[in-house]
C-alpha cells in the first residue's frame, strides 16, 4: 500500500537495507523526482521479499533519498534488481535533462538505541562515516551507542546504526520529532562530545548528513506470527 508512514526499521521480518542518495539540484525538481519515483514503486510489479520503500526529500532542497528494507540479500539477488542498472528518470532535470541515478548501497541493521517509541518522528537525518572495514564499523558504532548516544536527547527518537556490506561505510538513521531539535542536538553537549569520539578514533571520518522529510512510502505489512 502507498502511505506516508515512516517505516518501522526494527521491523523483524527486515535484514536488508537499501540506501540510493540522488543529488537534484533544486527544490522544484526535488518534488518532481521525489514523485516520479514514489509513482514508479507503486506502479511496479513487488518482488518477494521487498518490505517497503521510502522517499524522502531533504530539507535544503537539493537531495532525494530513498530506503528499502529487504527480507535480506537473497530475496534482494533472486528479484534480479541486484544485477540492474536503475533507469534514469527521463527530462526531470535542468533544463529537461534526465537525471542519472546510481545503484543502491546495500546496508544491514546493526545496532539501535531506542529512546521514545510513543512519538512519531517529523524527520529523520541520516549522517554518514567513512571507516576501514567491519572493525573500524562495530567500533565506532558501539562506542556512540554505549557512550554519548546511550542517553536519552530532547527531541531525538530513535539512533538506527547500520553497516554498509562491503565494510567501507557506517550510516545513522536518526528520527527526530522537528527540524528545531536537531538543531538544538548539533549545538549540545552530545553531538559534541560524538565528534570528539569520531575524530579520534582510527580509521573512521564522518562525512555528514543531511535531514529528510518523509514524501512517500510503498510497504508490505509484516508477515502474521505463526499460530
Amino acid at each position: 500500500m502507498t502511505t506516508a508512514v515512516f517505516p518501522d526499521v526494527d521491523r523483524t521480518d527486515s535484514g536488508l537495507a537499501l540506501i540510493t542518495p540522488l543529488h537534484v539540484g533544486t527544490a522544484g525538481i526535488q518534488r518532481a523526482v521525489a514523485d516520479a519515483v514514489v509513482a514508479e514503486w507503486t506502479a511496479a510489479p513487488r518482488p518477494a521479499g521487498l518490505l517497503s520503500q521510502s522517499c524522502y526529500v531533504s530539507t535544503c532542497g537539493e537531495n532525494v533519498w530513498t530506503y528499502e528494507q529487504w527480507a535480506g540479500l537473497e530475496s534482494y539477488r533472486a528479484s534480479g534488481r541486484m544485477y540492474e542498472k536503475p533507469a534514469a528518470l527521463p527530462g526531470l532535470g535542468e533544463g529537461g535533462a534526465d537525471i542519472e541515478r546510481s545503484a543502491p548501497i546495500a546496508f544491514e541493521l546493526y545496532r539501535s538505541n531506542l529512546y521514545d517509541t510513543q512519538r512519531i518522528p517529523a524527520l529523520i537525518v541520516a549522517p554518514t562515516f567513512d571507516v576501514d572495514g567491519r572493525g573500524a564499523q562495530r567500533a565506532i558504532v558501539d562506542a556512540l551507542l554505549d557512550g554519548p548516544l546511550k542517553a536519552t536527547v530532547p527531541g531525538l527518537l530513535a539512533a538506527h546504526f547500520h553497516y554498509s556490506l562491503d565494510g567501507s561505510r557506517v550510516l545513522n538513521y536518526a528520527e527526530f520529532t522537528e527540524e528545531s531539535a536537531h538543531v538544538a542536538f548539533l549545538a549540545g553537549p552530545t553531538a559534541q562530545a560524538a565528534t570528539r569520539l569520531t575524530q579520534e578514533m582510527p580509521g573512521v571520518r564522518g562525512i555528514g548528513g543531511k535531514r529528510y522529510l518523509l514524501h512517500g512510502s510503498v510497504v508490505t505489512a509484516p508477515a502474521p506470527p505463526a499460530s
